[in-house]
């Protein structure tokens, strides 16, 4: 497996590679906040960052490494991008004016409250801009949801898109419910499309380091086709085995680039893995 994933490496193309590093810590809480003068026309309220995250998880910073790093993988201002967990639209606010006439982004979350705030506060009356509320169950976000994730279909039409990101997603699905989502990416993304995920992915070195105290979090407790750390609520955090996963993109037909494994697999930080992955044409 590790000669496996070393050639991937080495396959990556070169602007993606610093690329996956920066997007792996833009989904590390920081301490830094907003200052006066940010380019963005909006930053959402600090009381609703805990929606997303640790509560000093700055709106802005977080929102401009977003939008660099979707660019360095090669977002252009004609590309329609899907946000597929967009909670208060930190991904959204610094593409407004990134976008151009043609582009388009569509965010969806099961939080009613992330998405009332988007749609009251990022381009409001835009048309290029659409944020939905996904009324499916989450045992942490949406406990009154009315349908499982696991039956959920994306609501816009196949190969529409041309990225999918999903940051700490698949960090809170449990296996019916991602497998599902997967579909659903592959069967939105357009060929050649582009998605880019973040996971805890357990390798070798994951397993090896369970337990010893220098990871963040012990994947001991089975579930069905995944991990969890915390069994009292399974989808406060979610752990997959890497090489089911890598067979599930394949079987899909999306060719992985690159995986950029995080050190929270040594070390005590929510530091999330990332997959950049293409669809086939």
């Amino acid at each position: 497996m590790q000669a496996f994933l070393t050639a991937l490496r080495n396959v990556t193309p070169a602007p993606l590679r610093p690329a996956l590093g920066r997007l792996r810590r833009a989904l590390l809480p920081r301490g830094a906040t907003a200052t006066a003068g940010s380019i963005d026309a909006v930053a959402a309220p600090q009381e609703l960052w805990h929606l997303v995250g640790a509560a000093d998880a700055d709106f802005v910073r977080v929102g401009q490494e977003f939008k660099r790093l979707f660019i360095e993988a090669g977002l252009q201002p004609r590309h329609a991008i899907l946000d597929v967990g967009c909670g208060i639209g930190r991904a959204a606010a610094p593409l407004v004016d990134y976008l151009d006439e043609t582009g388009r982004y569509a965010g969806f979350d099961v939080m009613a409250e992330a998405i009332d705030w988007c749609k009251a506060n990022i381009a409001v009356g835009d048309p290029r801009f659409d944020f939905v509320h996904a009324d499916m169950h989450s045992d942490r976000y949406n406990p009154a949801g009315s349908q499982p994730a696991s039956a959920y279909v994306f609501p816009y039409p196949d190969a529409s898109f041309d990225y999918v990101w999903l940051g700490s997603v698949f960090t809170h699905l449990l296996a019916a419910d991602q497998a599902q989502f997967a579909r659903e990416i592959a069967r939105v993304l357009k060929p050649g499309g582009i998605s880019i995920v973040s996971w805890y992915l357990i390798d070798e070195e994951a397993r090896a380091n369970t337990g010893n105290g220098q990871i963040a979090f012990d994947f001991v407790h089975p579930l069905d086709g995944c991990w969890t750390a915390t069994p009292e609520l399974p989808e406060s955090v979610i752990g997959y085995d890497i090489e089911p996963v890598l067979e599930q993109y394949d079987a899909l037909g999306l060719d992985v680039l690159n995986p950029a494994l995080g050190v929270w697999r040594r070390q005590p930080l929510q530091d999330q893995d990332i997959v950049i992955a293409r669809k086939r044409a």
